[in-house]
């Protein structure tokens, strides 16, 4: 046998031995996870588009962050060190915000495993757990380091000297490696926490979407200067002002304190190695626990569709005993109960609906401040529901069935259980609400108590002919291929056609309602497009009002028409 066959295998052993990951194992598997993040991401038009997104916001801000810091330089070359509270103050909340990022990554997208069962079994959990966490930072390394390299670009260019970028640099690779061993090994553990009990797994979807409505509430309403300020005693003191002082040690005039640098530069060595640890015993504990199943009668999400798709009964649920009460035909209550339970189980699959609620943010926010609701209310309440209630079920019908769409298609309930059940699944929950919502807006705007009313037996019509609609569409452009969100977990959202149709379906019956049956809505309306017109075309009020009408025609005779079209597209599908 030659040496280098034999030096293999104690090489090998050798890496198993020990606390600490073997950084060359680690290495490899954080480069392996990287590259499979690309190729998801690459091949994912979502996840494309938010890239882009993301990319085009951090360049868009790169020159207002380049001025900011060489005016920041200028005044340290002349003696003045008031900036020097800012930028501690802003490394700080970044710090904060990053161990939030690492939670986040930790217990959802990138605390998972791709095919855990034979990473696990190949590399002891210790290599996997130093690979991810090490993923992780190299992931968010750029929107740090980016913004960072650019804003102590400025300072070295206002101070006429180079060493300001070697204190940045220095400061965001401490901030990052300490936030991330801070941050990722929670996430991990929370994750290990919610599989392994039963009550959290079933508060988990709620949890989440609270989590995400408080997370856009803090960003894009206005509360995220309110957030800092009430933290500004820690952000300020130590250790957290450190950050600020090793930043800032190598601008000449900043008054960067080295002995703080220090300070930071060692709590960030020391965090590192015990988030690795950390890490760990985390991911040992989470990716080992038997994941926590409700014993209600149900199995998974295929076995469920399956069973509705047979026509299986649901009496004994108290999901189809509520569905049974407005519904008697059992292949109805069966698809609607599984939809439901479905969207409950994969909650992913409804961010699409909840993107439209961050427009709502201003008008809440509004709302709180002044005490008054804005004409416009009942009717934001009223398309968003439609909306709302049309994709989050019947705009993709086939496409969600995933591996039961053969049992379903088969299964003796025929096309208009199929459309029936989706329909319901959408109108039960949404159209009350929005209904409740509308009224409540109506009255709450200055409408009397009989339009309120009106207003929420509109919502009801809307929210109805809405998922009607939807479920056309989706049987007629189904999308079957999901988005990648997670190693494991995959949402399947509408087709790019049906998701633009029924959009414009939507806002254009809510429109044509609102110029009928309400003078500011009409006069708004007017008011904005009769001046656009194109070709020296002209409109009145009551020609603007003859068009209505005949819109809310045509759509409303588009309401039986897409219903029958459903029932015999998911009658007459056929597999190629």
């Amino acid at each position: 046998m030659s040496p280098t066959t034999e030096s293999r295998p104690e090489r090998s052993a050798s890496s198993r031995r020990g606390r600490f990951p073997s950084p060359s194992i680690s290495a490899t598997v954080a480069a392996v996870e990287i590259r499979r993040m690309v190729r998801r991401v690459r091949a994912q038009d979502v996840w494309l588009a938010l890239v882009a997104v993301s990319t085009l916001v951090v360049v868009a801000v790169l020159p207002l962050v380049f001025d900011l810091g060489r005016d920041w330089g200028a005044a340290f070359a002349s003696g003045d060190v008031a900036p020097a509270s800012t930028v501690g103050l802003v490394l700080a909340t970044a710090w904060v915000f990053q161990v939030g990022m690492g939670v986040v990554a930790g217990i959802g997208s990138y605390g998972e495993i791709d095919n855990a069962a034979g990473m696990l079994t190949i590399r002891p959990p210790k290599d996997v757990a130093g690979g991810l966490l090490l993923m992780n930072v190299v992931a968010y390394a750029p929107y740090l380091f980016v913004p960072v390299a650019a804003g102590f670009a400025g300072v070295a260019v206002g101070a006429g000297t180079p060493l300001p970028v070697v204190g940045g640099l220095v400061a965001t690779a401490a901030l990052l490696a300490s936030a991330m061993a801070v941050g990722y090994p929670v996430g991990v553990a929370l994750k290990g926490a919610v599989r392994r009990s039963r009550w959290l797994s079933r508060l988990k979807p709620i949890v989440g979407v609270v989590g995400g409505i408080a997370y856009f509430w803090v960003m894009f309403s206005g509360h995220l200067p309110a957030l800092v300020d009430a933290l500004d005693p820690v952000l300020r003191g130590p250790p957290l002002a450190w950050l600020g002082d090793l930043a800032l040690v190598t601008t000449p005039g900043a008054g960067g304190d080295l002995v703080a640098a220090a300070g930071a530069l060692a709590l960030a060595f020391a965090f590192v190695p015990i988030g690795v640890l950390a890490t760990v015993r985390a991911g040992t504990y989470a990716w080992f626990a038997d994941v926590s199943r409700e014993e209600d009668g149900t199995t998974d999400d295929a076995d469920a569709t399956s069973n509705a798709a047979a026509v299986e009964p649901t009496e004994s649920t108290r999901l189809g005993d509520a569905l049974g009460a407005v519904c008697r035909r059992q292949g109805t209550v069966g698809v609607a109960a599984v939809t439901l339970v479905r969207a409950y189980r994969a909650p992913l699959q409804l961010v699409f609906a909840a993107v439209p609620l961050l427009f709502a943010l201003p008008m809440v926010e509004g709302v709180l401040a002044t005490g008054t609701v804005p004409a416009y209310a009942p009717w934001f309440a009223m398309v968003y529901g439609a909306w709302a209630a049309g994709v989050a079920a019947p705009l993709n019908l086939l496409g969600n069935q995933g591996a039961a769409l053969p049992a379903l298609l088969t299964a003796r309930a025929g096309g208009r259980s199929v459309v029936h059940g989706h329909v319901l699944a959408a109108v039960a929950p949404v159209a009350p609400v929005t209904a409740l919502l509308a009224g409540v807006a109506a009255r709450a705007s200055g409408s009397s108590t009989t339009e309120a009313v009106v207003f929420g037996g509109l919502a009801l019509a809307v929210v109805a002919a809405g998922a009607v609609l939807a479920a056309a569409l989706g049987a007629l452009f189904p999308r079957f291929d999901g988005v990648d969100v997670t190693g494991e977990q995959t949402a399947t959202p509408p087709s790019k056609a049906a998701f633009a149709l029924f959009s414009v379906f939507v806002v254009l019956a809510v429109s044509a309602a609102g110029v009928l049956a309400d003078e500011f809505y009409r006069l708004a309306i007017h008011a904005l497009f009769a001046p656009r017109l194109p070709f020296g075309l002209s409109l009145s009020v009551a020609g603007l009002e003859r068009l209505a009408l005949g819109v809310a025609v045509v759509l409303v005779a588009a309401v039986p028409a897409a219903y029958a079209l459903a029932v015999r597209r998911v009658d007459g599908y056929r597999f190629d």
